[in-house]
């Protein structure tokens, strides 16, 4: 779906460029690709084609504000359905569902026919909680592939997750549509490559669909079966020597000797927590109030924090204010932005110095419950090796509390504990205690979270959509027998907020 481009004197040339650069992208050389093609955007910033190219760098990169900008100078110039794909698919990575919706709409005028547009669609009202609109969608696809390829042929990959996934989300109601899904699920996964994407994925959403089934032996092998298929690499000595690096580094004569930015502002507020903890259900609770917003999983000061490392970068009002400008383009009326990054735990101590005036949502979930539903996700194995078994995540979680119990120690700005398992029973209460110490006044309108038109990209999407549930309070129960032996540390029935 490439846009047509005016002839011009050098378009063989022009044409062997792009070819290199698209052949550097579909080789995973994004930043090679971005760079070659960035240049030949300032020489001709009214070509579409190139606009279109880096839009789909920056997409790859995950640098979604950054794509909409250009996809949309892009169809300033010319309408076309890869620009409205790529400007889509970023709208939906920030949750912008209805924006999204209507590009993908767009594209599908344009382009009649296009199944990866389609399919696109499909996947943002899922995600958004439209399953019925989802379902409209796929049915022509499904019937057009059955009457070419017969009911029982395997389904190409995409569609195959894609219709597994309404399956899952049908059988809350009908117990039948889970093993459906399965079914789906099997016929496809022998096409795929193993440790590809689209097998992982597969994989992960036969476990969840297992998994609401009952059939919890089946549900583990599967996530494990994911795991198996992908090199993972983890020292858990390397962990427990971050912690303990982390902790002597962060004195409180330090703290005092190396002062902060200077900046007073309110407006950041970082939750921390271990993955699959509660953080996005936090995140959404916040979200639904009038004076606040979230932004996800908005990695721009832990990416600086990996850099900076265990020192004192003197730039730190720089990327304070960078920061604030940021969140401010994204939430501009809003009182409080907050940011669920999942690796806010490791960096509160760079977070508290850019942000003196900031307050930390600290949310804790039984352990037990914790590594189960990192084993049964599907998180990333590079950057968080250890949730892939739960020997791991038991030790992830020790240390994560250990530092937070020394940020607690150590740090002036305010840190406020939600235990996951009080907020889903008690619910109003625990939600009143949130906002006042967020500084936000009572509104009726977070016990409504659930029924936000923001689509939330994270794991959880599908349980934040709901009202507040304690069916995954004492899921571990379930997996007992690989439990146990494992050294979880103590944790309460029902953690109170302190």
């Amino acid at each position: 779906m490439k846009p047509e481009h005016r002839a011009t004197p050098a378009k063989s040339g022009r044409a062997a460029k792009l070819d290199e650069i698209r052949a550097a992208f579909r080789a995973g050389r994004t930043r090679d690709a971005l760079a070659a093609v960035e240049p030949l955007i300032r020489i001709d910033p009214r070509d579409p084609e190139l606009l279109a190219l880096a839009a789909r760098c920056r997409n790859a990169l995950g640098q979604h504000n950054e794509t909409i900008a250009l996809a949309t100078r892009s169809l300033a110039l010319l309408q076309h359905p890869e620009a409205l794909m790529l400007r889509g698919d970023s709208l939906r990575a920030l949750g912008r569902t209805d924006e999204a919706v209507a590009d993908f709409r767009s594209a599908m005028k344009l382009a009649p026919g296009a199944r990866d547009l389609c399919v696109a669609l499909v996947a943002t009202l899922e995600e958004a909680g439209r399953a019925d609109e989802a379902r409209a969608e796929l049915t022509p696809i499904l019937e057009q592939l059955r009457n070419a390829n017969g009911l029982d042929a395997p389904l190409p990959e995409r569609i195959a997750y894609e219709h597994a996934k309404l399956l899952v989300r049908e059988g809350a109601h009908d117990p039948a549509k889970l093993s459906e899904a399965v079914r789906v699920m099997d016929a496809t996964l022998p096409t795929t490559q193993r440790g590809a994407i689209s097998s992982l994925m597969l994989l992960f959403l036969r476990a969840k669909a297992l998994d609401r089934a009952g059939r919890f032996d089946e549900a583990w092998e599967s996530a494990t079966r994911a795991h198996a298929s992908r090199t993972v690499s983890f020292d858990p000595d390397q962990l427990v020597r971050a912690t303990d690096e982390a902790i002597q580094w962060w004195t409180p004569e330090r703290i005092a000797s190396i002062g902060d930015s200077g900046l007073r502002d309110e407006t950041p507020v970082f939750v921390a927590g271990m993955p699959r903890s509660g953080t996005s259900l936090v995140d959404q609770i916040i979200d639904a109030h009038p004076d606040a917003k979230g932004v996800g999983e908005l990695e721009t000061i832990e990416r600086w924090a990996e850099t900076a490392g265990l020192s004192a970068p003197n730039d730190h009002a720089r990327v304070a204010r960078a920061y604030l400008d940021e969140i401010r383009r994204l939430a501009p009326r809003a009182k409080r932005v907050v940011n669920k990054a999942l690796g806010n735990t490791r960096v509160l101590g760079h977070l508290a110095r850019l942000f003196p005036q900031t307050r930390i949502v600290h949310i804790v979930r039984d352990p037990r419950d914790v590594a189960v539903s990192c084993v049964m996700g599907a998180f990333g194995a590079e950057r968080y090796p250890w949730t892939t078994r739960p020997e791991w995540v038991a030790l992830a979680w020790r240390e994560s509390e250990r530092l937070m119990q020394h940020w607690r120690e150590v740090l002036r700005v305010p840190i406020h504990t939600v235990s996951y398992e009080a907020l889903v029973e008690d619910g109003e209460p625990r939600m009143r205690e949130l906002l006042d110490f967020l500084g936000l006044s009572w509104d009726a309108s977070v016990l409504s979270f659930h029924q936000s038109r923001r689509t939330v990209r994270t794991l959880s999407y599908d349980q934040v959509s709901r009202p507040l549930t304690q069916a995954s309070v004492g899921r571990w129960r379930n997996y007992a027998r690989v439990l146990d032996g494992i050294p979880f540390s103590a944790y309460p029935t029902t953690a109170g907020v302190s």
